[in-house]
């Protein structure tokens, strides 16, 4: 009479031949998918090299002349350009995000007169003035403010424009609008701007190497490999797996 468990298999267990095979192909087809993901990734951190960003190049060529007494005004554009791309990433910390508002709001009125400054002082006063009031206001009312604030932001990007070259609508004036304030620094030199050029460093140096700059068949190596090459090999395996085992089932003469 026939073993009722005779067709049990067990990974940890084998209890013939015939299960120490099929664990031994399952075992090898799991080592073989592990070291490609995974072995992908540990080759990745030994390849990869800190690049900084265009933009990080820009910054220090342009920093040394802006702390001096009379920085040129493409080099003050420059780093007022650096430094609001910086501000506007969603991972800056807020700490750093303050040092560099103050910034741009010392690197802005540098580049305006005081005529223009103070009109946009005002118009900064009256925009926050708006936002409190927007808080609190509904119906036609908060229609009404929020047209208001609609202008008063044209209003100061238009105003912005001949002196930084940040066409309205464009991201760099988007976030300087949103940045300027009625308070500023007289220079960049004060202690409160020492950690400047470590916080452009931190947010503009990320890992590259030439497995993800390469391009293969239109795409970035590593995400050819990770998206398309890791799911044809999985279904790669199922496949020689189903191949092995049914070989070696005719091979015992095992019926199933």
């Amino acid at each position: 009479m026939e073993s009722s468990d005779q067709f049990n298999f067990s990974i940890f267990k084998p209890r013939n031949i015939h299960g120490r095979k099929n664990r031994n192909v399952i075992l090898t087809m799991l080592l073989i998918w592990a070291i490609a993901v995974f072995g992908f990734q540990v080759l990745l951190r030994v390849t990869e090299k800190p690049t900084p960003e265009k933009t990080l190049v820009m910054f220090e060529s342009a920093w040394p002349s802006v702390l001096s007494d009379n920085p040129a005004h493409d080099e003050i554009d420059k780093v007022l350009h650096s430094l609001l791309l910086v501000k506007g990433k969603n991972t800056v910390k807020p700490v750093d995000q303050k040092i560099l508002s103050d910034a741009v709001n010392t690197l802005f009125y540098k580049l305006t007169p005081d005529s223009v400054s103070m009109l946009i002082i005002n118009q900064t006063i009256n925009l926050k003035e708006l936002k409190k009031q927007l808080v609190e206001a509904r119906d036609q009312q908060y229609l009404d403010v929020s047209a208001r604030i609609a202008e008063t932001i044209k209003s100061i990007g238009a105003a912005a424009v001949p002196y930084t070259g940040f066409q309205q609508g464009s991201l760099e004036a988007v976030i300087l609008v949103s940045t300027l304030d009625a308070t500023y620094f007289e220079s960049l030199s004060g202690e409160e701007f020492s950690r400047l050029p470590e916080i452009m460093k931190l947010y503009l140096t990320h890992n590259q190497s030439k497995l993800t700059d390469t391009k293969f068949l239109g795409f970035p190596f590593h995400y050819f490999y990770t998206a398309v090459f890791l799911l044809i090999l999985f279904v790669t395996l199922c496949l020689v797996y189903n191949i092995l085992i049914e070989w070696r089932l005719k091979k015992e003469g095992i019926v199933e």
